[in-house]
């Protein structure tokens, strides 16, 4: 899997389709995408039933994940969505403030304490199988859930580290 940084991308859904990768820095084939920026989705909203209910996500900035696969089932994109949460969690309980928070996967996300640290969406398109995962670094104001974001318990420094771990488990 090729791991792309894009740099700063603020993220409304739109990121989320094939070829993602191919059309920011011309890879193809099973790609991750990351990049940093704020979170601002309700028109292009994937889950139905969020879509449905009128919700929305919003975040002042979180480290986004966009991950493609060809040819994938959905079966498969949801075993790839549940493994890179878990290896999230896996990394993020090597902080101690995080042991005493307390962190758990809940469906596909991962909630520190009572908050929600991350969102996730597994689907597909005609050719790929696709992944968003968002992970707060700064809530800030008009989030529709109770959050919490990386900010309140790392700091910058052991938080790039984090993601250092994460490469090191997909390269």
């Amino acid at each position: 899997m090729k791991a792309i940084d894009l740099g700063r991308i603020d993220y409304d859904g739109s990121q989320l389709h094939h070829a993602f990768a191919y059309e920011q820095a011309n890879k193809l084939g099973a790609t991750i995408c990351y990049f940093r920026g704020n979170a601002n989705v309700k028109e292009h909203l994937v889950d139905l039933e969020d879509s449905l209910a009128d919700d929305f996500i919003k975040s002042e900035e979180m480290w986004h994940f966009i991950i493609e696969i060809p040819k994938a089932t959905i079966t498969e994109m949801v075993v790839w969505q549940r493994l890179f949460i878990s290896m999230c969690i896996d990394n993020l309980r090597a902080f101690e403030a995080v042991l005493e928070l307390g962190i758990t996967r809940e469906g596909d996300d991962i909630m520190v304490g009572d908050r929600k640290l991350s969102v996730s969406i597994a689907t597909l398109s005609r050719f790929s199988g696709l992944i968003h995962v968002g992970i707060n670094i700064n809530v800030g104001e008009g989030c529709p859930v109770e959050a919490i974001g990386l900010n309140e318990f790392i700091k910058e420094k052991d938080a790039l580290q984090y993601l250092v771990e994460i490469w090191r488990w997909l390269l």
